[in-house]
């Protein structure tokens, strides 16, 4: 999502013309799910997905409309037999799909965002997808609310009805999905009746702290970069933990393993995976990683390895409350042997950590 909205900046900066897709509403069991993006620019080229190629050549043919009208529009989609054959796909469903033309007037929306998923922060991304049935054409048709009560942009210029929104902003952050609300003016002489609004949750995007800069780290990094994690390694080893091993990671900390959680904000979206080259280091990590927030927590090990330390660290005074929350042995089981097949049971754990809500406290 993070490339989408790097170049919907760099395009609305260049003034090019510009629609933006989003899956808002599925029935069934669609290829993608709800707020799904797919971006299209004036020249033809696209960016994203919402499913298969029987879906997303009317999104692009209806997106190629919407730029030259600068009108949007929702597209429904009822995936036939026929359309899934001709798409090469296995699920169907009824799916709705918003496109809307984007504008120069929503690039300090957009950076924002960037802002907010690189350094932390909660809001909520409300965009107009009708009033009374009538798309929009409105500067004024998105804005990022933030629970502090900052916002950038405007809807409409309205402030009852962005507290209406941010009245479900809790909701929404905690679910972490988008949702689709209709808001009903209640009023007889008010100048709309119904509002359709896209509320999306902006939250610090998931991030992988890889402890242990090792041949799995090295698997690892790279897989979690693709499936749109933000990964930071750590090492005590210089020879280790650097930027030829690791080029593609967002940050590679040399630090003692002691001492290194004072250097992050460990919180709701982040992941902590302990491979570290032995386990007097996994004991040191995964002490500090167990009073943390953490969505998740993992470490590598055989079961006898684990019991020992487990035990050691209830000695200190660990509870077994939480030691029970860390995923040990890490990753799915699917018999993996080698650091390639380590790094993807790794990364698939992470993946269904994702999409599950966090414990609770």
């Amino acid at each position: 999502m993070e490339d989408i909205y790097a170049e919907i900046i760099r395009a609305l900066e260049k003034k090019e013309k510009l629609a933006l897709a989003t899956l808002i509403t599925r029935v069934g069991s669609a290829p993608r799910g709800v707020g799904a993006k797919y971006l299209v620019k004036e020249d033809g080229t696209s960016l994203g997905s919402i499913g298969g190629g029987c879906v997303e050549a009317e999104v692009w043919q209806g997106a190629r409309e919407v730029m030259k009208k600068g009108e949007g529009g929702v597209l429904h989609f009822s995936l036939t037999a026929e359309q899934l054959a001709e798409g090469g796909l296995i699920c169907g469903g009824n799916i709705d799909i918003f496109v809307e033309p984007l504008k120069e007037e929503f690039i300090p929306i957009y950076r924002e965002v960037m802002r907010m998923k690189q350094k932390g922060g909660a809001a909520v991304l409300a965009t107009l997808i009708s009033m009374d049935g009538v798309f929009p054409k409105s500067e004024m048709s998105k804005a990022l609310l933030k629970t502090s009560g900052e916002k950038v942009g405007s809807l409409l210029d309205r402030k009852e009805l962005e507290q209406r929104i941010l009245e479900e902003s809790e909701a929404l952050l905690n679910e972490k999905k988008p949702r689709v609300i209709v808001l009903n003016s209640g009023r007889e002489d008010a100048s709309w009746k119904k509002m359709e609004v896209l509320l999306e949750p902006i939250l610090s995007e998931p991030t992988v702290y890889i402890f242990g800069a090792g041949h799995i780290s090295q698997q690892l990094s790279p897989l979690a970069k693709r499936v749109h994690f933000k990964v930071v390694v750590i090492d005590d080893r210089e020879m280790f933990a650097n930027r030829e091993r690791f080029p593609e990671a967002d940050e590679v900390i040399v630090s003692e393993f002691e001492e290194c959680f004072d250097r992050f904000s460990i919180d709701e979206s982040s992941y902590i995976v302990i491979v570290t080259r032995g386990h007097l280091y996994d004991g040191y990590v995964l002490e500090q990683a167990v009073k943390t927030k953490a969505h998740y927590i993992g470490m590598i090990g055989s079961k006898k390895k684990i019991r020992t330390l487990y035990q050691n660290l209830m000695e200190m005074g660990v509870p077994k409350e939480a030691l029970d929350r860390v995923h040990a042995p890490i990753g799915l089981d699917i018999h993996s042997e080698t650091p390639e097949e380590i790094g993807v049971s790794i990364i698939a754990e992470l993946i269904k950590a994702r999409g599950e809500p966090p414990a609770s406290s």
